[in-house]
C-alpha cells in the first residue's frame, strides 16, 4: 500500500538541492508526484507531494530529516486525498497595478468572502518599461461552488479593481 506525503522544504540555495531531494526519495521507493519549487531572495523554497510504499515513510522522514548535506528546513505531512466534488468551477484571476501595501490582504479577503479557495498564488513586484514604477503582478487559480455566479464574481472583482486602481480580469479556468 502507497502512502502519500507532502513536504515544505526551505533553505539556503545551491546548485544540486532538487537532485538530492530526489535521490532520497528514489532510496525509498518513491514516486515524485508533483510539486512547486522557486528560488527567493537566496533561500529555496518548495512543496512537494510524493507517493511511498507505507513500509517506507518512516525510515524516509529520517533520511530527509538527517540529511545534513541538504541544510533545508522539513515538514512533512501525511496526505488525506481529497477528491473535489464536480459542482465546484474554476477561475484564474490575473492582476496587474501599481504596488502597494495590502494588495494580497485585499485581495484575498475579497475570495473569502464567496468562499473561494486558493488553488496556486504567484505574485511579483516588477518594473514597468516605461515610467520605472513599480507594478504589482498576480496570478490566482482558484476553485469556488458552481452555486457562485461568475458575474457576482466579476463584480466584486471590478469593485476591488476600481478601490486599489489596478486591473483585474477573471478567466473560467480549463477543467
Amino acid at each position: 500500500m502507497k502512502k502519500s506525503i507532502v513536504i515544505s522544504v526551505l533553505g539556503n540555495d545551491s546548485p544540486g538541492l532538487v537532485e538530492s531531494l530526489s535521490k532520497i526519495i528514489v532510496a525509498h521507493e518513491g514516486e515524485w508526484i508533483e510539486s512547486r519549487m522557486a528560488s527567493l531572495a537566496g533561500k529555496f523554497a518548495g512543496i512537494l507531494r510524493i507517493d511511498l510504499p507505507a513500509t517506507k515513510v518512516r525510515s524516509f522522514q529520517i533520511a530527509l530529516q538527517n540529511a545534513e548535506n541538504l541544510g533545508l528546513s522539513v515538514i512533512f505531512e501525511e496526505s488525506v486525498s481529497s477528491q473535489r466534488t464536480p459542482v465546484e468551477n474554476q477561475f484564474e484571476i490575473e492582476l496587474i497595478g501599481q504596488d502597494q501595501p495590502g494588495i494580497v490582504h485585499r485581495i484575498s479577503s475579497a475570495l473569502a468572502q464567496m468562499h473561494a479557495n486558493v488553488d496556486e498564488l504567484h505574485t511579483e513586484v516588477i518594473e514597468a518599461s516605461m515610467s520605472g514604477e513599480s507594478l504589482f503582478k498576480a496570478n490566482i487559480k482558484l476553485h469556488i461552488a458552481s452555486d457562485v455566479k461568475s458575474s457576482e464574481i466579476r463584480e466584486l472583482l471590478e469593485d476591488l479593481a476600481n478601490e486599489l486602481i489596478v486591473d483585474i480580469e477573471l478567466l473560467e479556468a480549463d477543467a
